[in-house]
């Protein structure tokens, strides 16, 4: 296997200015080449700065110049990846800020807390302190240097008082920085004067990646020593034992996710009084790839898929590599969510693609190899020639064409496409038949010019002035296709011969390309259609209806939407039709509200068999219109296809119709379609047309179905051509990053709601519909707008088992305070409240009449 990958990537360093760095990188295969990325860009080995060696990158001095963002790049002939970066920068240390309060005071048999406020570090400083002029590094019994910096004094004596200098070293640099000025510690004799949270002074924010340590401090002054516990949630933070006391802080070794939380310091003494400081904890995950890409192999021309799940708190961004360069974008590289799309691939887009997903707390990557199969379009060499003949006669028309595969060959006259085969060959009544019954028709060969593949001779005998016209060969592959014309001209025979009774001249089609190759195999949406009767045939009409099937769905591939405000031009084409050709297509459309219920009646048009286009007139501006249409032939009627599709805007105009809307009528008439576009029925992967899906449902609505489903209402859209089979129902839980996950799915499409049960109480969730047909799944619809479980126990709600936690108040003025409060839902039934009666009375009554109520509507804490 040539495709490269990493053994060993570079790693993120920090160093002194002017000081060595060197990068190591290194990958299989060994004829893998090695080279290097500084900031995106190619980097190029600078004589005094940069050394490059096999497997090493070396910064002789590290400068602010050579700082930033380094890759190291392996290269074969596969394809190129890209390693994770690696980010060299230059150690720093700041000053001390100087606004340091001159003297602390605490009570003997109690607490000091000396703060500090660490300077700015790269890497993150080393705190100690200068304690009565000796260095303390490190935590002793009754010193504790604290992971925020501060010195907390425990059991504090008269020996303790003194000067107290904060102090930060950088390891790199080796740069010591000390407070100009230190703090007095003033030790006072004990009193019951209460206690006091020291630190911190305010409820507190965190972020911390996952599996870090970390220490939740509370410092507590106050003698008696005050009892101090922590609560998560509401509940003992201690139960489950993953988290152990430390004085009075709250440690944890490994963090996981499920440690994010609220956190509270509670601090009571034996009156009764309870202080409170809180912690808002989010452990951040690391992103990771769920499903990582898989190699691909698709042929040129065709479209390549990759699939790139990824997930971590808060949510990766997810960038695309080919060959270890950005993605460019254009109309052929598509990005919806976590899906790479690569429409018409070229051997320009084979090589090694990388998604790489980044969230600032980790970095990930996957690689896929994405193969393209060698081809080539079809290429006509020998165009079929324009001819006169003479009513009567017989002609051949030859088509030569090359391609990779070798390309199916098919004609076309006026009516479409011809499909009559060498054994299946009508021979109708000759000018002059002496011994053939009148009306009679017998199954007999015709020879056929034979020659190499992609080749293929049309025969008509016995021509007639009804066989005049333009003939079109088109030779096909998965590649594309080529298109070639040529014109029979019919000329009477010579004055005096009496003209016979015109009958059906027969059509014969010779194919020959690579032997496994037809439509059936590579376009399995139209297959070839069977013979096509005349009506000058009842008798064979008959027989072979017996064995038909109806025809399949017609493929509507006109879009949802319309330029024009009062007409739309529906285009479809033929799908299967079940062995005898389609006489007629039948037309319904109608209005419908934004809702999607039915505002007018139906209008029905019949369309000749041999249209594919039908124009829809005096329609209103800025509406939605439902399609049905069938194809019927003389099996019956097949299945529907169906669209939706919107009217623009009316445009300002001097003049406007003023007549009442009369029933819109729809005038048939041949397709707009430029001649080189032209496919004549042929599927081909034609990228401005719809792919067969149908298109993503309306966003759906939610109603509440009981105290733990709800109803969940949609209305679907086009369906791309083919009728939808079923539909699909996702829901995501909101708030805990979760995935989206399958709440129903083969749900008829006579269906158009769903009930979604074992719903979480109190929680709120979001819901999208999928339509699916034979060709796949349609885009997801727009998310619902969030739903929230009421969780209702009975017909009442549950009363709050505990009730909010007042954290503190403050005076704003001689009249006025500011409160703030708590409240955790999980710790009251998960109950639903509108609001908070708030009393209070001047502390020196002890009558409930005196209590005044305010009320605060909604969930908000202040």
């Amino acid at each position: 296997d040539l495709t490269p990958h990493f053994i060993s990537e570079p790693l993120s360093t920090v160093q002194k200015s002017g000081g060595p760095v060197q990068l190591r990188c290194s990958a299989e295969p060994s004829t893998a080449r090695l080279s290097w990325l500084f900031n995106g860009e190619p980097l190029d080995s600078k004589v005094g700065e940069v050394e490059i060696q096999s497997g090493a990158l070396t910064i002789v001095s590290l400068s602010l110049s050579a700082s930033g963002r380094y890759q190291c790049v392996a290269n074969s002939s596969v394809g190129a990846i890209v390693s994770r970066p690696a980010t060299v920068s230059i150690g720093s240390l700041a000053d001390f800020d100087t606004s340091a309060k001159p003297a602390v005071a605490a009570e003997e048999g109690g607490t000091a807390f000396i703060g500090c406020k660490v300077p700015a570090s790269n890497p993150k400083a080393q705190v100690r302190f200068q304690v009565r002029g000796k260095w303390l590094e490190q935590s002793t019994d009754n010193y504790l240097i604290l992971p925020s910096g501060n010195l907390q004094i425990l059991n504090v004596s008269l020996e303790d008082k003194g000067s107290y200098k904060c102090a930060a070293y950088n390891p790199v640099t080796h740069d010591l920085r000390t407070e100009l000025t230190g703090r007095k510690l003033i030790v006072t004799r004990s009193s019951s004067g209460g206690f006091r949270i020291l630190h911190p002074p305010a409820a507190q924010r965190l972020a911390v990646p996952q599996h870090s340590s970390l220490t939740l401090e509370c410092v507590v002054s106050g003698s008696p020593p005050a009892s101090v516990r922590w609560v998560k949630d509401s509940r003992d933070a201690l139960r489950k034992g993953r988290w152990k006391l430390l004085h009075s802080h709250l440690v944890m070794d490994r963090l996981e996710a499920s440690d994010s939380g609220n956190y509270s310091c509670v601090v009571g003494n034996e009156f009764g009084v309870m202080k409170y400081v809180n912690y808002s904890l989010t452990v951040l995950e690391p992103a990771s790839i769920s499903k990582g890409l898989q190699d691909e192999t698709v042929a040129a021309g065709a479209t390549a898929h990759f699939w790139c799940d990824v997930r971590g708190s808060p949510a990766p961004t997810l960038t695309w590599l080919h060959n270890a360069a950005p993605l460019p974008l254009s109309p052929r590289h598509l990005l919806t969510g976590n899906r790479l799309r690569i429409r018409g691939v070229t051997q320009e887009d084979s090589g090694l693609y990388q998604c790489v997903a980044n969230n600032g707390v980790g970095f990930v990557q996957s690689t896929g190899r994405l193969r393209i199969r060698p081809g080539s379009r079809p290429v006509i060499v020998s165009p079929p020639a324009s001819i006169t003949v003479v009513d009567g006669g017989d002609v051949t028309l030859s088509c030569n064409a090359t391609g990779l595969p070798g390309p199916v060959i098919r004609w076309y006259d006026s009516r479409g496409l011809i499909t009559s085969r060498p054994s299946q060959v009508l021979r109708s009544k000759p000018p002059k038949p002496p011994q053939a019954t009148p009306g009679s028709a017998v199954m007999e060969p015709t020879s056929f010019s034979v020659s190499q593949a992609g080749s293929s001779s049309l025969h008509v005998r016995n021509v007639t002035p009804e066989h005049a016209g333009q003939y079109r060969c088109e030779a096909i592959n998965e590649h594309g296709s080529a298109v070639s014309k040529a014109f029979l001209t019919v000329v009477p025979v010579e004055t005096g011969t009496k003209a016979e009774e015109m009958v059906p001249g027969e059509i014969a089609q010779s194919d020959e390309s690579d032997g496994d190759f037809g439509a059936e195999t590579a376009f399995s949406s139209s297959p070839p259609t069977k013979l096509r009767l005349d009506a000058a045939y009842p008798a064979a009409t008959e027989k072979a209806s017996n064995a038909a099937a109806p025809p399949e769905a017609p493929i509507i591939l006109s879009p949802p939407q319309t330029l024009k405000p009062d007409a739309y031009n529906l285009v479809w084409r033929s799908g299967r039709d079940g062995g005898l050709p389609i006489n007629a297509y039948f037309v319904k459309y109608r209005k419908l509200d934004d809702g999607g219920g039915a505002v007018g009646s139906w209008h029905t048009v019949r369309v000749p068999g041999s249209e594919n286009e039908l124009r829809l007139s005096e329609l209103e501006p800025s509406s939605l219109y439902e399609v049905l249409m069938v194809a019927r032939s003389a099996a019956g009627e097949g299945q529907p296809a169906m669209l939706t599709f919107r009217t623009s805007k009316e445009r300002t105009s001097s003049s406007k119709n003023t007549q009442a809307p009369s029933p819109p009528v729809g005038v048939p008439k041949h397709p707009v379609v430029h001649e080189g576009t032209n496919n004549f029925g042929v599927v081909l992967p034609d990228l401005s047309r719809h792919s067969g899906v149908p298109e993503a449902p309306d966003r759906p609505t939610i109603s509440t179905a009981s105290e733990s489903s709800v109803y969940v209402t949609w209305i679907p859209r086009a369906n791309g051509g083919s009728p939808i089979t079923a539909f699909k129902v996702e829901y995501k839980r909101l708030g805990r990053n979760s995935d989206w996950l399958i709440a129903a799915d083969n749900i008829s499409p006579s269906k158009l709601s769903v009930e979604v049960r074992n719903l979480e109480p109190g929680e709120m969730y979001r819901f999208r519909v999928i339509a699916v047909n034979n060709y796949g799944e349609s885009p997801r619809s727009a998310a619902s707008r969030p739903y929230q479980v009421a969780g209702f126990t009975s017909r009442f709600s549950s009363r709050p088992v505990t009730g909010p936690h007042i954290a503190y108040t403050e005076a704003i003025s001689d009249t006025q305070i500011m409160l703030k409060w708590t409240y955790i839902t999980s710790s009251n039934n998960n109950t639903p409240i509108q609001g908070f009666y708030i009393y209070y009375r001047p502390t020196d009554s002890d009558n409930d009449s005196d209590y005044k109520r305010d009320i605060v509507e909604g969930t908000v804490q202040y």
